[in-house]
């Protein structure tokens, strides 16, 4: 029986080449293909795909809680992070998402092709040039952030207000609050705009995403 995938990339180039590279094997059947986390979310519940490939920076919802929600709604859904982030905080809080598989994308696709038939036989399967994160999380303070404040501090980046986030993340803008307070003293910054740099260079946003389109 064919495996059906999912996928999830804010650039359509990459979704049409991994579309293009994954009809090449039989064993597999692409069901969906979204560039928006929040998009994601609708996607997955649609389809229940056995697989899902997703990359941590995207519109809307972050690929962390993408992770979450389908961890909560589809515990039997396989996922691998397919991604062009190198930061450490960001990656240390994608393993603890507990994704099936991680590989980067600078790698050879041969690599996220093991990746899904490994994760498919019940395995798990962490690239070369990652794996040194998964037995080494010592990060410094600047980097402690919890995937809660990335899912934050992404959506400050793109422009919303506490309200906003609060609708979007299922909490109280109080809580929301909390969060923009802990990551500006965590980070050393003092206003939105300095955070939304330093999302920048975390590679937690695009600049492209930032209202106006650079910062």
């Amino acid at each position: 029986m064919k495996k059906t995938v999912l996928l999830i990339d804010d650039h359509e180039a990459v979704r049409e080449l991994l579309c293009r590279y994954l009809e090449r094997f039989p064993e597999y059947e692409v069901v969906g293909q979204t560039g928006s986390g929040l998009a994601a979310t609708a996607l997955f519940r649609k389809t229940s795909p056995h697989l899902v490939i997703v990359d941590l920076v995207l519109p809307e919802l972050c690929g962390h809680e993408v992770i979450l929600r389908i961890r909560k709604e589809l515990p039997e859904t396989r996922i691998v992070v397919f991604t062009g982030v190198s930061d450490a905080s960001v990656l240390a809080n994608a393993l603890r998402c507990e994704p099936d598989g991680l590989v980067h994308k600078s790698e050879p696709l041969e690599l996220l092709l093991t990746a899904l038939r490994t994760v498919s036989a019940g395995g798990r399967f962490f690239s070369p040039k990652l794996n040194q994160y998964i037995n080494h999380f010592e990060f410094g303070a600047a980097q402690a952030l919890s995937a809660r404040e990335i899912e934050v501090m992404q959506s400050i980046a793109e422009g919303k207000c506490n309200k906003e986030i609060g609708r979007l993340l299922g909490v109280a803008t109080k809580t929301v609050d909390n969060h923009r307070a802990r990551l500006m003293q965590k980070l050393g910054v003092h206003n939105a705009a300095s955070l939304t740099l330093v999302a920048v260079q975390m590679g937690i946003v695009s600049a492209s995403s930032v209202p106006g389109g650079s910062i």
